[in-house]
């Protein structure tokens, strides 16, 4: 009989895949030849990210993520889409686009934070806190006429400090054999509290080589929510691809990818280097300050760093006519002043890509 932890370890991600694609596919299925030339379903990205993938001997600040993104129009109406409701968003906003041609897409995803000394039980005031969130996003991407101006949009909502991010951590470290974690009982809003974030970002195409070998962008992007930022970042790719300058995006990701939608070029197999750095201006982060509910840990804005540089080299290969498989290492400056949280944090991250 297989133990809890084993149990936990199998049915986790699987259970997320599972349901990322039971929820879209819980709809009556439409015709492909929709007005905006969308498919139902489009693709499928499964990311998984960890510490572990950065060549790091540690396992602390954001250790790990899984999400799982299914792209198309189903992405917009199934039980769980939060569409309708981005959509309102974005129209309040004006930043829905007449003209444009509209992508979508939906995540299931889960995060975690750890300080350094995972194994021991009591609360470390001197460390970050433990932290995790479950979560789900929906994602538009707005790609103007002129197709050098992208807007993408998201909305997340979820639940910080739920046990089962300990479960499934800990059954992870069981599988490589890394220490239990012990400490999430003293865990941002521990027991659970709810959570949502809308963000809002212009892609705007600044070089696009006619060889299809070299295209920069610049981004700028904003955000309310459990984090409230803003940020400047240009991101290049280098090689051979395809496929939409907007569809690849690292600078949107805030730890876990954004639901971007899947775009894998069929009409010639793709391999390149992306790279790229954006500088954020953060004025809150619930993973470390906490929300409305106690947190036995926490930090206060002024112990906080209020300006943030990141940058990533990744590389994108195609493993076949419709799969992509990449590898992105992922660098963040300490968001804690002082003490011993004051640290940058690297972490790795691997993308599957399907589409259909």
């Amino acid at each position: 009989m297989r133990s809890y932890r084993e149990s936990v370890r199998i049915a986790g991600p699987a259970a997320m895949v599972f349901l990322a694609v039971a929820l879209l596919w819980a709809q009556p299925q439409r015709a492909a030849a929709e007005v905006s030339g969308e498919p139902d379903i489009s693709g499928v990205r499964v990311q998984v990210d960890n510490d572990l993938f950065a060549a790091r001997n540690s396992d602390r600040d954001y250790t790990g993520g899984f999400g799982v993104t299914v792209s198309g129009l189903a992405a917009s109406d199934n039980v769980l889409s939060l569409d309708a409701l981005l959509s309102r968003i974005d129209d309040l906003l004006g930043v829905s686009k007449p003209g444009a041609t509209v992508r979508h897409a939906q995540q299931i995803g889960l995060l975690a934070f750890t300080p350094t000394d995972i194994g021991t039980f009591r609360a470390q005031q001197d460390d970050r806190p433990y932290a995790s969130l479950f979560l789900i996003a929906n994602g538009r991407v707005q790609v103007e006429p002129n197709n050098r101006v992208a807007w993408a949009s998201t909305l997340s909502v979820g639940a910080l400090g739920l046990q089962a991010s300990q479960d499934i951590q800990n059954a992870v470290h069981e599988v490589v054999g890394s220490p239990q974690a012990n400490g999430y009982d003293h865990q941002i809003s521990a027991g659970g509290e709810p959570t949502a974030r809308y963000t809002l970002a212009r892609h705007q195409l600044v070089v696009a080589n006619p060889s299809s070998t070299l295209d920069i962008k610049t981004t700028v992007q904003g955000s309310i929510g459990y984090l409230t930022e803003t940020s400047a970042a240009v991101s290049m790719r280098i090689g051979r691809f395809s496929s939409p300058w907007w569809s690849s995006a690292p600078e949107q990701t805030d730890y876990l990818g954004a639901p971007l939608p899947v775009e894998i070029s069929r009409s010639a197999p793709e391999l390149y280097v992306l790279t790229g750095a954006r500088v954020k201006a953060r004025a809150y982060n619930a993973f470390l300050q906490g929300q409305f509910r106690h947190s036995d840990v926490r930090y206060s804005a002024a112990e906080l760093e209020p300006v943030l540089v990141e940058a990533w080299i990744g590389i994108v290969t195609q493993l076949g006519g419709q799969t992509q498989a990449s590898y992105l290492l992922n660098y963040q400056s300490s968001e804690v002043r002082h003490g011993p949280a004051a640290r940058d944090a690297v972490w790795g991250a691997v993308q599957l890509v399907h589409s259909f």
